[in-house]
């Protein structure tokens, strides 16, 4: 290929220039630039060209007509370089045969030729050459989103908007996205900075609209160059907010507390005498940490991300209803994204429940969710309780609101506890000046695939909103298998910050809370010296 993509690439916002908006008209034969139709442009909600195609040129050759193969072809190497192969290469193509072994009529010598070198192939006047109108597609911001967007191949759109849309993309029709792109990179930048700090594996993230599951980030980290796609692995490829279910650990804890509220098996004043472990059929279940039997509310309960705390709101409420509401929420199935590959997640049906599922699934282990399955919960939680259908195309804004989940009177007293958890527990490092702020904590053992049992690697996370009396935006951080720490709230709480506050400043939502300089520092988050290692959901 002789254009230059990434040197291209970076050099367009937005994709107007004459050389190549032009080029196509100049071709002689019947398809030109009035009646050949380019494939539409990927655009941001803040007018920037995500992805964009550019005219260029196909190099064709007829090969009966073609006097001089030999001479035709180094004249054709010397304006085309190495890149449309050598002067060998390109005489096979001109001398190229039919099925009846004759010289035949068309032969594709190169392709996605830019302007300049084919005006100056045409200037050749090579008897047997022509050009035809072709396109470049090109990704003009790099790794920006590179998961989200997509790539378009030869013959195929591969992931991502470009596959979703590609129907309406090549009839001419430009997407526009719901997509941030100054969101976008804050997010970009906060999970490579929490990943680097402490040394993860991998982190994602999404920012989201409360009220109707808009999608203004989401991000994946590494990134890629679609402008390089075939040099990506498939693993990086992969937009993992959407394909990779995971347990959630402690941010579960709030769907636990939500479905008991709604059924009236507890209340905000209920109270529960709080050991720091609790045996469960043949298990025996920890908090985080050593601690004397205490008497918490439901409130206090996710304040300190208790696991025996939450078990006990759990059978209060009983496994089966508990398992109704899960499927309220729609874990287990699809949330209606706008995107492909989303996977379901698992949620155990009631009747393959063992002994120990009253004790982990409350807890957020033994179940599975994708990381935009709990974004869309937590917005249903924020909004009023109303489920929501993640979408990023501006065309598929839901026209109707979503079915109702829990009822308004439970969404209000749990969005009260998640500002609590902020406020006074384990989510303080996510406080924002100005802003009453939600949200939740998770550190959750991963299950090591070769033995199937809880090994030494973590997912950490925090999911949250802002503000949380009347919450406009939602933002989910999760960190894999960090080496440095464990806790969601010190590792995920202040990438969270970062992001909300950004998009709290930037969308002009204005502040809630007054603040001021004599705000007391955050307690220090280092966990106890003594902390138990073992069951950390937190």
């Amino acid at each position: 290929m002789c254009l230059s993509l990434g040197a291209r690439a970076a050099q367009l916002s937005v994709v107007d220039d004459d050389r190549y908006q032009t080029f196509a008209g100049e071709q002689a034969g019947s398809a030109t630039g009035d009646d050949r139709l380019g494939r539409g442009a990927i655009i941001s909600a803040d007018g920037r060209h995500l992805a964009a195609s550019l005219d260029a040129a196909k190099v064709i050759a007829t090969p009966y007509l073609v006097k001089d193969p030999k001479r035709t072809a180094e004249a054709l190497s010397g304006v085309l370089d190495s890149e449309a192969g050598s002067a060998s290469e390109i005489e096979a193509k001109l001398v190229q045969k039919n099925d009846e072994g004759d010289l035949g009529g068309y032969s594709v010598v190169a392709e996605k030729i830019e302007p300049e070198k084919a005006r100056e192939v045409v200037g050749l006047g090579l008897p047997g050459v022509s050009m035809e109108p072709d396109e470049v597609r090109t990704y003009p911001n790099g790794e920006m989103a590179s998961q989200l967007i997509g790539y378009l191949g030869t013959d195929n759109a591969y992931g991502g908007v470009e596959a979703r849309y590609d129907e309406v993309l090549k009839s001419g029709r430009n997407v526009t996205l719901t997509l941030d792109t100054a969101v976008q990179q804050e997010l970009e930048g906060a999970l490579e900075k929490a990943a680097k700090k402490y040394e993860g594996k991998s982190a994602l993230g999404v920012v989201m609209r409360v009220k109707d599951g808009a999608m203004v980030a989401l991000a994946n980290t590494p990134r890629f160059d679609n402008n390089d796609f075939g040099e990506a692995s498939e693993e990086v490829k992969r937009n993992r907010v959407l394909t990779d279910p995971y347990e959630p650990g402690s941010t579960f804890k709030a769907f636990t507390m939500a479905s008991a509220l709604e059924e009236g098996a507890v209340s905000q004043e209920s109270p529960f005498v709080v050991p720091d472990s609790i045996p469960v059929a043949d298990v025996v279940i920890r908090d985080s940490e050593p601690h004397e039997t205490k008497v918490l509310t439901p409130k206090g309960i996710l304040e300190q991300s208790s696991n025996v705390g939450t078990i006990q709101v759990a059978q209060a409420l009983g496994g089966e209803r508990l398992v109704q509401h899960i499927k309220r929420f729609e874990f287990g199935e699809g949330t209606g994204v706008d995107l492909w590959g989303e996977d379901v997640g698992r949620v155990l049906p009631f009747e393959e429940w063992s002994g120990s599922s009253i004790g982990n699934i409350p807890i957020g282990q033994g179940i599975t969710v994708t990381p935009m399955q709990l974004a869309a919960g937590y917005a249903a939680l924020a909004n009023g309780g109303v489920k929501v259908a993640p979408y990023l195309a501006q065309t598929s804004a839901p026209h109707e609101p979503g079915h109702q989940v829990i009822s308004r009177e439970t969404s209000s007293i749990v969005r009260g506890m998640l500002q609590s958890v902020v406020d006074e527990g384990t989510g303080h490092l996510a406080q924002i000046p100005g802003y009453t702020v939600a949200g939740k904590t998770g550190t959750a053992q991963k299950v090591d695939p070769e033995t199937g049992l809880y090994g030494d690697e973590y997912v950490t996370s925090f999911v949250g909103f802002a503000p949380a009396k009347n919450p406009e935006y939602l933002a989910l951080i999760v960190v894999d298998e960090p080496q440095k720490d464990l806790f969601g709230e010190v590792i995920a709480a202040p990438a969270f910050q970062d992001v909300m506050s950004f998009t709290l400043g930037y969308y002009n939502v204005p502040p809630d809370r007054e603040s001021t300089k004599n705000d007391p520092p955050p307690p220090d988050p280092t966990p106890a010296p003594d902390a138990r290692k073992e069951d950390r959901i937190r």
